[in-house]
């Protein structure tokens, strides 16, 4: 599942807004938002995308785009859009 708060806290720390980041991307914001929600996947050249765009190591991938230890209230909140 990502972590939805700390990919956007990354987005804020390099400078991108939704929109420019769904340029960046090649994908359309609606499709962007839904993927960093939960409501659908990232596809693997995507997150390789996003790594890139959003200075996101290696090491940590997992910490932004596996993360089973999301909080629940976030899990929730997603769930609702």
């Amino acid at each position: 599942m990502t972590n939805t708060n700390k990919l956007k806290g990354r987005m804020v720390e390099n400078g991108y807004t939704l929109s420019g980041l769904a340029e960046a991307l090649n994908i359309s914001r609606p499709a962007l938002r839904k993927k960093i929600n939960g409501s659908t996947d990232f596809k693997v050249s995507e997150i390789e995308s996003l790594c890139s765009a959003l200075k996101i190591d290696r090491k940590e991938i997992t910490d932004f785009f596996f993360a089973d230890d999301v909080p629940i209230l976030e899990r929730i909140a997603n769930t609702a859009h």
